[in-house]
């Protein structure tokens, strides 16, 4: 009786453990991979244009998050001196449009 006890308390000590081993999505499934991100280049020159707008510095301007959208071009937004700003850039490195979002 005792030592059946013992084997009793001892599966309940490891459950836990084993209960962590649960796999997760590949990577190709997972939802931040789903999405395509701007290019690196393209995300600098959105930053640079809203320096130039809105009068921060560069070292105050960075891109927060990129997507793609219709037409082969990217969503950019850029926060600079606390403010974000929605940027539109095409493949080429021009930007289509670059306004404040509103809090």
């Amino acid at each position: 009786m005792f030592k059946k006890s013992i084997l009793g308390v001892a599966v309940l000590a490891f459950f836990p453990a084993f209960a962590g081993c649960v796999s997760g999505p590949t990577p190709d499934n997972m939802a931040r991979n789903t999405m395509q991100t701007a290019p690196a280049d393209l995300q600098l020159a959105c930053a640079s244009a809203a320096t130039a707008k809105f009068g921060a510095d560069h070292a105050n301007a960075l891109p927060v998050s990129s997507s793609a959208v219709e037409g082969g071009k990217y969503q950019i937004i850029v926060e600079a001196k606390g403010q974000r700003s929605t940027c539109l850039i095409d493949t080429a490195g021009t930007v289509h449009s670059l306004e404040k979002i509103s809090a």
